[in-house]
């Protein structure tokens, strides 16, 4: 769903609520609820609730305010984290369990995706959540194990050749924020840990095991990681008991090898690391991880290349930037063959000499959509460019 509502937000921070289609959130409408928080004056209410929530409350809330939601459902679950998108602006994912009102242990993951009008103040959040009690859990964990999770992603797999022992030291990742430090105890961590370990013994809820529950564990391990993240000091001690040490230049590498074991294929581990980092530099988190993995281009193999490309043109030595002005533009410019003119309606300022022209290619044919106005940020950088052409 992440990358349904990232794909939504185009040139703003924020989509708007009507950027929706119904057949797009189809899949997800017995899980999902509608906030609608267009009032300031008042509390926030409850626009739309999927039928599967509405069972679960056995009372119709709709167009109710948040406060009239029973505690232990699983509504709740959802409407509590609200504030939390208010306060960052962007979406938040969360997982954890509860006992609801039979006093069945739930286990549950969630997600809450702001939309906006004006791209800046949140009018709704849509929120969506899937679950599983324990019981359920259990049932799943005695039925007869296919193929192990952890066999082979099945996009077509890299040559060995292609993803080396020493690649692992040339993945970065980029500092990103990560939650409070009081969100990650360390009783929380080693239940994490503990829930990607069974994963990794091909554990998982999903009746389809292969890719899928792959993508499913690597985001289990990516929230895991951000937990580490948030607890440094629990992380280092798990660390050190476990005999491993943190890598800078390969931050995921030892959270993989705890949650897959430190004698795991060391080319799958390199694999792994490279598409973790990728996808947090896509701003994914472990709820948003498995549909990302699945469509992007090559899965996880795609996305490895993709991280070591981005690695190589780090490495490559900056060209120094040149502070260009628009005078420095004209002179530029007035030296240089053009290559068509024609004739427009449209009255401009003398001063106005420079301008940049948006335009599409119909084949042989050039077709100039909108004339920019001059500005020196923007020309600069693109004059310097041409210099530098041979």
């Amino acid at each position: 769903m992440y990358n349904y509502w990232f794909g939504l937000t185009h040139d703003c921070d924020i989509p708007p609520l009507k950027s929706l289609t119904p057949e797009d959130i189809a899949p997800y409408k017995g899980n999902m609820v509608l906030i609608d928080l267009r009032d300031p004056d008042n509390e926030p209410t409850l626009q739309v609730i999927g039928q599967l929530l509405a069972e679960d409350l056995d009372q119709d809330l709709s167009f109710k305010a948040i406060s009239d939601i029973p505690r232990r459902t699983l509504l709740s679950r959802i409407t509590d984290h609200y504030m939390e998108v208010l306060g960052n602006k962007s979406p938040i994912s969360f997982d954890a369990e509860f006992n609801n009102k039979e006093r069945q242990k739930i286990l549950y993951r969630g997600i809450l995706l702001p939309f906006s009008d004006d791209g800046d103040k949140i009018n709704f959040i849509l929120g969506a959540i899937r679950w599983i009690s324990e019981e359920d859990l259990a049932t799943a964990k005695k039925s007869p194990q296919e193929t192990p999770v952890m066999a082979e992603d099945v996009t077509t797999p890299l040559e060995i050749s292609e993803i080396t022992e020493s690649a692992i030291n040339d993945i970065t990742a980029e500092e990103l924020p990560v939650p409070e430090a009081d969100t990650a105890d360390p009783d929380r961590l080693m239940e994490s840990l503990e829930d990607c370990r069974q994963l990794v013994q091909g554990q998982s809820p999903s009746d389809n095991r292969s890719r899928k529950s792959l993508y499913e564990t690597l985001g289990a391990v990516l929230d895991f990681h951000v937990l580490c993240l948030a607890s440094p000091d629990s992380y280092g001690d798990l660390l050190q008991t476990e005999g491993l040490k943190a890598q800078k230049r390969a931050p995921f590498t030892p959270t993989l090898k705890l949650c897959f074991g430190r004698d795991y294929d060391k080319t799958r581990l390199t694999e792994y690391a490279a598409a973790l980092s990728f996808a947090r530099k896509n701003h994914q988190n472990g709820t948003s991880l498995p549909d990302f993995l699945d469509s992007y281009p090559g899965g996880i193999k795609g996305c490895v290349k993709a991280e070591r490309a981005s690695q190589n043109s780090q490495d490559t030595p900056a060209v120094k930037k040149v502070k260009i002005t628009l005078e420095d533009c004209r002179e530029a410019i007035e030296n240089m063959t053009a290559l068509a003119g024609f004739e427009i309606d449209e009255n401009h300022d003398n001063d106005d000499q420079i301008c940049l022209l948006l335009a599409r290619r119909n084949g042989s044919r050039i077709e100039v959509i909108k004339i920019l106005k001059q500005d020196e940020s923007v020309l600069g950088p693109i004059l310097q460019d041409i210099s530098n052409d041979p």
